[in-house]
């Protein structure tokens, strides 16, 4: 078994143990423990008899422990079974700090009086309880959060039920009733009223937390992604076009230094064939999945190509500066105005861009691994 402090799956579910202020004086660290493929092997046993009853380990999960008193003193670990109750995690809370699963219609310490949950059957006044985890998983019980993690800022999905033990008296078993096809699937039911209604309280606090699905919850994002990719290359391709038609259209009216024109077309007509195609390459690498490392050794290749020529342009453009006049076309001094002002913008622009893209790219880094550290 790895340690727990190198498991992601134990991590992400401390964070959010964390994140939702789970007390600390509610957990018993030591008895965590963690179910992953990677912290219990497949070769090892999928259920457990406890207390006469099969208790299904919950592969998959995370378990964060409470404190034991209360088990010791009843002798709760070897008498009474184990179960699983789907839940919120205000509703865990709550289960542990009353150390019972209080009813429909009952009032907590807070004050709060419970409902039936929205979508369950009126009027049943019971507590579904099952040996399944998976069971306990389904939507219909155990809530579903999305949850950003502040290590690897990766967005987790996290479910939470409650690892519960019940004495076999106090409880009425019965089939699934929502169709699941689970290894084990009765589920325990605590009646009311009943004489019994203490003989159950809660123990860990199992999690799951998994890796958002890029073919299930990313698909707006690849989509928006997509279409500011559009967006960004359509507006890197305008420049360079305005350039070349521009440099084309006054391609004799520039006598105070005839390159800036040709500078202009030939740096527009490189720089649309050179994004073409890294488009290209791009929708290749992504359809072909070809390696990565490739496609970043061709773009390196074409930006060598496009820098050299965007650099001759300032040496071409700004010296004439503070000699240039836009309005006496038979003056040796003279370049057009559009078409001087246009390539003086355009390369001052992209001048600060170089600073200043990364500029923020290293502040953000920067501020993102202090508050790691916080």
């Amino acid at each position: 078994m790895m340690a727990l402090n190198a498991c992601w799956n134990f991590r992400v579910g401390q964070e959010f143990l964390e994140n939702v202020a789970w007390p600390s004086v509610l957990r018993k660290s030591a008895h965590d423990r963690c179910y992953c493929q990677r912290c219990y092997s497949f070769d090892r046993r999928d259920t457990i008899a406890v207390a006469g009853y099969t208790y299904v380990i919950p592969r998959g999960w995370t378990r964060f422990a409470v404190d034991e008193i209360f088990f010791n003193h009843h002798d709760v670990w070897k008498t009474w079974l184990n179960c699983y109750h789907g839940t919120s995690i205000e509703s865990a809370k709550s289960c542990v700090e009353h150390r019972q699963l209080l009813l429909p219609s009952d009032v907590t310490m807070h004050g709060k009086k419970l409902e039936i949950r929205e979508g369950h059957v009126p009027g049943e006044h019971y507590v579904f309880t099952t040996p399944s985890i998976s069971y306990a998983a389904l939507d219909c019980y155990a809530h579903t959060y999305d949850f950003r993690s502040p290590y690897d800022s990766k967005l987790y999905t996290i479910k939470v039920a409650l690892q519960c033990k019940q004495k076999a008296d106090s409880i009425l078993v019965q089939p699934e009733t929502v169709g699941a096809r689970v290894p084990v699937e009765p589920r325990r039911i605590v009646r009311d009223p009943s004489p019994s209604r203490t003989a159950e309280t809660t123990i860990p606090i199992p999690s799951r937390a998994e890796p958002k699905s890029e073919d299930t919850t990313k698909k707006c994002s690849i989509i928006r992604d997509d279409i500011v990719f559009l967006v960004l290359f359509i507006i890197v391709n305008l420049l360079p076009i305005a350039l070349l038609i521009v440099g084309q259209i006054h391609k004799y009216d520039c006598p105070v230094e005839p390159w800036i024109p040709q500078w202009m077309t030939i740096f527009g007509a490189v720089s649309i064939g050179s994004f073409s195609v890294m488009l290209v390459m791009g929708s290749i690498a992504s359809k072909w999945r070809s390696p990565y490392a490739t496609v970043g050794v061709a773009v390196n290749l074409i930006f060598m190509e496009i820098l050299p020529v965007f650099f001759f342009g300032g040496i071409w453009v700004f010296p004439v500066k503070s000699k240039v006049q836009h309005d006496q076309p038979n003056e040796v001094n003279y370049c057009e105005g559009n078409l001087y002002k246009f390539a003086f913008g355009f390369l001052i622009t992209i001048y600060a861009l170089i600073v200043l893209v990364p500029l923020c790219i290293g502040i953000g880094k920067l501020v993102e691994k202090l508050r790691k550290c916080i």
